[in-house]
Order: structure tokens, then C-alpha cells, then sequence
């Protein structure tokens, strides 16, 4: 499988970095939470070989531009997204989002060019406790963003999820840094990224952007994850009763890190149901500017 990257032109003279795996037309097109990269996914690039993947480092994020004006806001992101999926020419593909990157794909899917066959939610979406989210940028500003070496900041992504593989958290820590010069690096994320906070009235877009989605919905949570709880869990399927949702065993936050396989196994069962039947895909009209 190819492994390959691009560059795509945004707005506010910024650009997008995208990983491809597959060598055709992306099938999924994955987007990553908070302070990460696109690199979170390739254990499920390498989970689904028959498929094609493109992974977006979101504006701020692993080798994406970082905007001077620190322009970080979802609505931001969901413009990007838009942008990238019209320069990659996604036409038959699935769209998924992991905590963030939920939130975002789960705003951008009714003004996606052409709309996604389905949309999964990993382990995030709205109605998650603004202590919670408070807590995770808190611990983000928190860091440091000067190492030694990957294997310094290797430790602190060990303690912070202590149920990913060691290779995995290996290979993160490698994707995570910049390298300066000898003995230096800096973690890739703009720490301005910190700074952002959610408007109240995105909790409300949120729930009504999935109240009327009109493709497959799949929310895909860790059984253990400390901001997706049981509590929320129930709230959701509440709310959004058409989803379907998959609870993964010895998983947190990190659903697709912790327990690589299961992900995958239950991202490969949905898209042959998915992929069965191949609609001819609607365009959407752009939105008027």
C-alpha cells in the first residue's frame, strides 16, 4: 500500500497537509481530534488495505499551516474540510471524524461538495462536558513544547494513554515533532490551538446537523473513555435514534490507537453494507459566499 502526501490551498493563504493511502480515489476521507495529526490513522490504513484513505491534518495541526491570526474556530476547520474534499474530488467515500474532528465532520457533511455514502462519529459529537473539554485544552497548554528527543515525549504519551500499543505511541511520537536541530524538537501543533473555545450555540448546529443527516450514521465510542461516558452514550442515542452505535472493549478516547483491530474490524463490516450499492452521488450546490 502507498503511503504518499499532498499539499491542498485553503482560505487565508493556508494549506492543508493530506496522507493518502490506497493510490485511487479516497474512499474514507478521516479527520483527527484535538492537538493531533492525520497520522492517528495509520493503523487503520494498514487495517484496510482493499480500501483507499486520505487523513487531513486539520489548520494548526501536524504539517497543515499555522494561521498567524490563530483563526482555530470549528467553523474554521469545517471550511477547510469543505476545500480539501473539493480539491481531492471525493465522489464515493465515507467520512470520518474522531472527537473534534466528529464535530467537524459532522457540520461539514450537508456542505461537502459531494455528499459522504456515511458519516461515523469516533468516540465525540455534542452535548460532552465543557469541563471536559476545558480539562483537555487546560493539559494541552500544560505541555511542553520543546524535546530532546521523540523518545522524551514518547513518556508523556504513554501516561496519557496508557492503553495504545507501544508501537503505535512510537510512531506518534516520530509524526507529533518538528526537528530544529541536534537534540531538538517542538511539537508540531500550534499552542494557540489551546486558546479556542467552543460556542455555546455550536452545541445546538450540532444536534441539528445530525437530526437531519440523511446517510448512515455510526457512532463508534470507547468503553472506557472518560468524555464519551455511558451517561452521554444514552443522551445520544436519545437525540439521534437513526444512529447506529458500536461500544469497542478496552478502549478510551483514543478508540482507533487502543484497540486498532476491533476499529478496524468494525469500520470494514459497516462500509461492506455501505459500499454494496452504488448510488450515483449528489452534488451539493455551493454555498452562497
Amino acid at each position: 500500500m502507498s503511503d504518499a502526501s499532498v499539499r491542498i490551498d485553503v482560505a487565508d493563504g493556508l494549506a492543508l497537509h493530506a496522507r493518502l493511502w490506497g493510490g485511487r480515489s479516497p474512499q474514507f476521507l478521516l479527520v483527527h481530534g484535538f492537538s493531533h495529526g492525520g497520522f492517528v490513522w495509520r493503523a487503520l490504513a494498514a487495517a484496510l488495505p482493499e480500501y483507499s484513505l486520505a487523513a487531513l491534518d486539520l489548520r494548526g495541526h501536524g504539517d497543515s499551516s499555522h494561521d498567524p491570526q490563530r483563526r482555530y474556530s470549528i467553523h474554521d476547520h469545517v471550511d477547510d474540510l469543505v476545500a480539501a474534499a473539493r480539491a481531492l474530488d471525493l465522489r464515493d467515500y465515507v467520512l470520518v471524524g474522531h472527537s473534534l474532528g466528529a464535530s467537524v465532520a459532522a457540520l461539514a457533511a450537508q456542505r461537502l461538495p459531494r455528499p459522504p455514502r456515511a458519516l461515523v462519529l469516533v468516540d465525540g459529537g455534542p452535548g460532552l462536558s465543557p469541563q471536559a473539554s476545558a480539562h483537555i485544552r487546560e493539559e494541552f497548554l500544560r505541555l511542553k513544547f520543546r524535546y530532546r528527543s521523540p523518545d522524551e515525549y514518547l513518556q508523556r504519551l504513554s501516561t496519557s494513554m496508557p492503553l495504545a500499543s507501544a508501537s503505535l505511541l512510537e510512531a506518534m511520537a516520530v509524526d507529533s515533532l518538528q526537528p530544529l536541530r541536534a537534540d531538538e524538537y517542538r511539537l508540531k501543533s500550534d499552542r494557540a490551538l489551546g486558546y479556542q473555545v467552543q460556542a455555546p450555540s455550536t452545541e445546538d448546529e450540532l444536534w441539528q446537523a445530525l437530526g437531519r443527516h440523511p446517510a448512515p450514521l455510526l457512532l463508534i465510542r470507547g468503553a472506557v473513555s472518560a468524555l464519551c461516558n455511558k451517561r452521554w452514550c444514552d443522551e445520544f442515542a436519545a437525540r439521534v435514534p437513526q444512529a447506529a452505535i458500536e461500544t469497542v472493549a478496552r478502549a478510551g478516547h483514543a478508540v482507533m490507537l487502543d484497540n486498532p483491530a476491533r476499529f478496524g474490524e468494525l469500520l470494514r463490516q459497516y462500509a461492506a453494507q455501505w459500499f454494496a450499492t452504488r448510488p450515483v452521488p449528489t452534488l451539493h450546490a455551493d454555498p452562497v459566499s
